[in-house]
């Protein structure tokens, strides 16, 4: 799970491991990662270990699944290394819009790349994901992963976040609601 510290790549940790996966969280945050072995994480890598710079065609086989919040050099990276049949759910852009890679894993190893597409998802799909996410993926580490903020505070984690400071998903509590 790539930007694994963020909020949806905290409750991807959370899920996966909580169903016996055993869970690869990579971070640009070393200070994080407390955090993320108690999430459920397996093992913690950092993006500064990333050979990002040369990223082959075709590298070592890692990885039987992958989550990517991050896009760019991270999610090229993950398609090289991707193992036999391995699949990588791309849901997000956080560094980079952009994929720099070929197809040989695609059709070497039979690799595949699928979009998520939450926003014109199906009345009664997303009804059935609202109700596994109330039951049997349920999220185990709720409370490590989300804080509640008064609206004045939001300049200050507006602040945590364009630092990379930040972990989860921040709640705001509007007045008189």
């Amino acid at each position: 799970v790539s930007g694994a510290t963020g909020g949806v790549g905290s409750l991807a940790v959370d899920m996966l491991a909580a169903r016996g996966y055993r869970v690869t969280a990579l971070t640009g945050k070393e200070s994080e990662r407390d955090y993320l072995l108690g999430l459920g994480a397996s093992e913690v890598m950092f993006r500064s270990q990333l050979a990002t710079t040369r990223i082959r065609p075709l590298d070592t086989a890692l990885w039987a699944g992958a989550v990517d919040n991050l896009g760019g050099d991270v999610l090229a990276w993950m398609v090289s290394t991707m193992r036999q049949g391995g699949t990588i759910a791309s849901i997000g852009l956080a560094a980079s819009h952009e994929l720099k890679t070929t197809v040989m894993p695609f059709i070497l190893r039979g690799a595949c790349l699928l979009g998520i597409d939450s926003g014109y998802i199906g009345e009664p799909y997303r009804n059935g994901v609202w109700q596994r996410l109330a039951t049997d993926l349920r999220p185990q580490h709720l409370q490590a992963m989300t804080r509640s903020i008064a609206f004045d505070d939001l300049p200050q984690i507006f602040d945590e976040y364009i630092g990379g400071r930040a972990h989860g998903r921040v709640v705001v509590t509007i007045a008189g609601a």
